[in-house]
């Protein structure tokens, strides 16, 4: 090998190396803007916050294009193609479901191939620490506004709720008769109607926590048996909505297994429910979640009798619309 040829393969290395130290920061600050995005109780998009995600996007872009980068280029790595194409009726859901472990997946894999190359570290070019102090600036801005406004929010609705509070009464709720005559397992429907009756024993009792745990796992059990029926069709929406196309395993797990969003949006897609339905589905599931991941640990939710009535209220729709459909498919 001549000398110009080791000089050539040594400047190589030495720009495939540089290139990977460019690519991990600006990874980094991409899943760092989306971590600020989708932090705190509220979701606050703006036209620059979005502009940044694409800009950081386009850049992740250039650099896999490099020589030598083709592994990482075929990692699935840009969980959104803009900040405003989330799904509006649950924006975080994609995020928490799917965007983060995009993310973390593909940054491990940067940090193991800049492991493996010797943790060189180096200057940015004066384009790259323009744009990598604009986002970081912004992002500061972003954060205290974020959480100056979320602040005002909060003693808004506290305000409002206590104002609300004095000028009820616990709410009369007559909790309805299911008699889940639809369900084709009898061991399945047993165990609706033994959880149905606890709900209501558990609403009556004051226990307002099990009420709307137990209104979840109703509705979730409702959504499996009815997209059973229905399973080659429900496990084909569930493939092209969440894993075609993607770096992911490309068979569909059992229906019994999906997350309770997703058995809500394949049911709404498959016409199980309606939209509107599958949005106050939606608003049981996140109550549900809130209790088991959040509340019990911080005691920051308060679930009282409003919620609970709220959330049995939702559910007695979402059941409403499962059994006419079953009633309509059995007529066709």
């Amino acid at each position: 090998m001549s000398k110009i040829d080791e000089v050539d393969l040594e400047n190589a290395g030495e720009d495939f190396k540089r290139n990977l130290y460019r690519l991990l920061l600006f990874y980094k600050q991409l899943t760092q803007l989306l971590e600020t995005f989708f932090s705190g109780y509220l979701l606050m998009s703006t036209d620059e916050l979005n502009r940044n995600y694409l800009r950081l996007c386009s850049k992740i872009k250039e650099i896999l294009k490099n020589p030598s980068f083709e592994n990482l280029a075929g990692y699935d790595w840009q969980p959104f193609d803009n900040l405003r194409a989330l799904d509006s009726d649950a924006p975080g859901v994609e995020w928490e479901y799917g965007g983060r472990q995009i993310c973390g997946n593909f940054l491990s894999a940067i940090e193991e191939v800049f492991i493996n190359n010797g943790e060189k570290t180096y200057p940015l070019n004066d384009e790259d620490q323009q744009l990598f102090d604009s986002i970081q600036n912004y992002l500061e801005r972003y954060r205290n506004y974020k959480s100056s406004y979320e602040k005002r929010w909060s003693q808004r609705v506290e305000k409002q709720d206590e104002e609300w509070r004095k000028k009820q009464e616990k709410p009369q709720v007559e909790i309805p008769e299911f008699g889940f005559e639809f369900i084709r397992d009898e061991e399945i429907k047993n165990l609706l109607i033994r959880d149905w009756n606890e709900a209501q024993k558990a609403f009556e009792n004051e226990l307002y926590k099990a009420t709307v745990v137990l209104c979840g796992t109703v509705l979730e059990a409702l959504l499996i048996d009815a997209l059973s029926c229905i399973n080659e069709e429900a496990k084909f929406s569930y493939y092209q909505k969440y894993l075609e196309g993607k770096n992911k395993r490309n068979k569909p797990p059992e229906i019994e297994n999906w997350l309770l969003y997703q058995l809500i949006e394949i049911a709404k897609q498959q016409g199980v429910i309606t939209s509107d339905v599958a949005k106050l589905s939606h608003i049981v599931r996140d109550y549900r979640n809130l209790i088991h991941l959040w509340a019990q640990k911080s005691e920051q939710l308060r679930v009282d009798s409003h919620i609970a009535s709220a959330v049995v209220n939702l559910l007695t729709v979402a059941y409403n619309d499962i059994a006419k459909w079953h009633i309509k498919r059995r007529n066709e």
